[in-house]
């Protein structure tokens, strides 16, 4: 384990493109810096599917899964800004889940990511991933019973959220690299190409 912290939120969800605009707007101007700020939180980053149109991977690298469950990030989640009221209606196919992080190799965020979504008993190829073009590598495991209480933010996403059992999660140098990865060793993942991030550090 590297100082990129031992958990991490990852959200992936459809936004129908019409809502790109505002739906970008929205987490670059206001949501990155609203989660990032909240006590344990390291980074925030959104990705956008490269073959899926309204596709997205939002990741969050956090301390420990305590961070998703501090007061100070619950009071957000209760009260939800006007812009977000807006938004989280529109989200589609929701998958979140608070995940811990079972094996890292490698750290930072590189400017495409490889996600392979499991069950808990399958082999995920992380040595195979972790090479000379990839960044970083994480294999993660959902931890379904942290940060899902009911706050007015999960009713506003209307449906249940999806939780992962198991993901493994690869940044790369390129999109090429990501996709190249995935056709040899994950064929069945989806490849995203970052589109923003910001770290604690950052909003000093």
């Amino acid at each position: 384990m590297n100082s990129g912290g031992k958990a991490v939120l990852a959200i992936w969800v459809d936004i129908d493109p019409a809502d790109d605009a505002f739906f970008e707007h929205w987490h670059s101007r206001e949501h990155l810096e609203e989660r990032v700020s909240c006590p344990g939180w390291l980074r925030g980053s959104r990705f956008s599917g490269v073959t899926r149109p309204g596709r997205y991977l939002l990741f969050y690298d956090a301390e420990n899964a305590g961070a998703f469950e501090s007061e100070a990030y619950y009071g957000r989640l209760r009260k939800p800004t006007e812009m977000s009221r807006a938004i989280f209606p529109k989200f589609r196919h929701t998958s979140r889940t608070v995940c811990s992080v079972e094996q890292r190799w490698g750290g930072g965020i590189g400017t495409a990511v490889l996600t392979l979504r499991m069950k808990a008993s399958n082999v995920a190829p992380f040595d195979k991933l972790a090479a000379l073009e990839t960044v970083r590598v994480d294999l993660l495991n959902g931890r379904a019973a942290i940060g899902q209480a009911q706050t007015a933010e999960k009713q506003l996403r209307g449906t249940p959220d999806v939780q992962i059992e198991r993901a493994l999660v690869a940044f790369f140098w390129s999109v090429e690299a990501a996709q190249a990865a995935r056709d040899r060793h994950a064929p069945e993942g989806e490849v995203f190409a970052l589109r923003h991030t910001v770290s604690k550090s950052d909003l000093v």
